[in-house]
């Protein structure tokens, strides 16, 4: 096992699309401070064009803006660290990674030279897992750190941190759910072994078809079950617990989001072992 990650170790130093990877996704956290801190500090002047534009139109209407109550209103900073987490623009680049990574030794024959050699296949699989999980714990631990620093400094301390442990604590959670949707991008490499079969269904799942998938899911189960009316399946999906995380999550809900993010991902990784053991190389 340990001989198996240091070669996957190897294998990610040496493949260029992960430094392209890593350094977009770090990319996008800058991109992300210097908007909000521009749309903070232009938003008077935005709000005055359109009093402008609107008030000189042909019907006279004219909009008044409360400067005053502009000026007053702060965010939460740790919700914008959060949020940047818990929209799907980090999964993105987590995708792009886990579907290269996982199926690249399928794609140019390397797994030959060594997996037929091992006692057990599976080793492979969580050798494989450990090192990828140690890429999305680095990147969205720099990604953190860059939003926390530098959000501070937004429009001289708009954005306000007022509770640096539970932001950790939910970091935490979202770095357990993108490590567990990981272990579904690797179950679907280990089945397909097909980088655009992986690309395409782990891309697709949670951006376009996420919320039609849960409302069938929804619909069918209340036709056996009366379920409450905040129920939503998504809540006991990886993907769902991603996007709904944010700071003001409950204990409950956060406990419950880690459990399902554990679930999910050793189910996966079990499927994974199982289905490499069976399959040809």
């Amino acid at each position: 096992m340990l001989n198996l990650i240091k070669m996957e170790i190897t294998r990610v130093f040496k493949s260029k699309y992960v430094y392209f990877i890593f350094f977009a996704s770090l990319l996008t956290f800058f991109i992300t401070v210097g908007l909000v801190d521009y749309t903070s500090k232009n938003i008077d002047n935005f709000e005055e064009s359109v009093v402008d534009t609107i008030g000189d139109n042909s019907n006279g209407v004219k909009v008044d803006v409360d400067k005053s109550g502009l000026e007053s209103l702060t965010d939460s900073g740790e919700d914008f660290v959060i949020s940047s987490f818990s929209q799907t623009t980090y999964l993105i680049f987590l995708i792009i990674f886990a579907a290269l990574f996982f199926t690249n030794p399928y794609a140019n024959g390397f797994v030959k030279n060594f997996l037929g050699m091992c006692k057990s296949k599976s080793s492979y699989i969580m050798a494989t897992f450990i090192v990828a999980s140690l890429f999305v714990i680095v990147s969205i631990a720099i990604g953190a750190a860059i939003l926390t620093i530098a959000g501070a400094y937004i429009n001289n301390g708009m954005l306000k941190f007022t509770d640096y442990p539970r932001l950790f604590k939910v970091l935490f959670v979202e770095l357990i759910s993108h490590i567990s949707y990981l272990a579904v991008i690797l179950l679907v490499a280990t089945m397909t072994r097909s980088t655009s079969k992986t690309l395409m269904f782990t891309f697709l799942y949670p951006t376009i078809f996420f919320n039609f998938l849960r409302g069938i899911g929804d619909q069918f189960l209340s036709l056996f079950i009366n379920l409450p009316d905040d129920f939503s399946i998504a809540n006991y999906l990886n993907i769902g617990n991603i996007i709904s995380t944010n700071f003001s999550s409950t204990n409950a809900n956060l406990t419950r989001s880690l459990v399902v993010a554990i679930l999910i991902g050793t189910i996966a990784l079990i499927l994974s072992s199982v289905i490499i053991n069976k399959k040809d190389i």
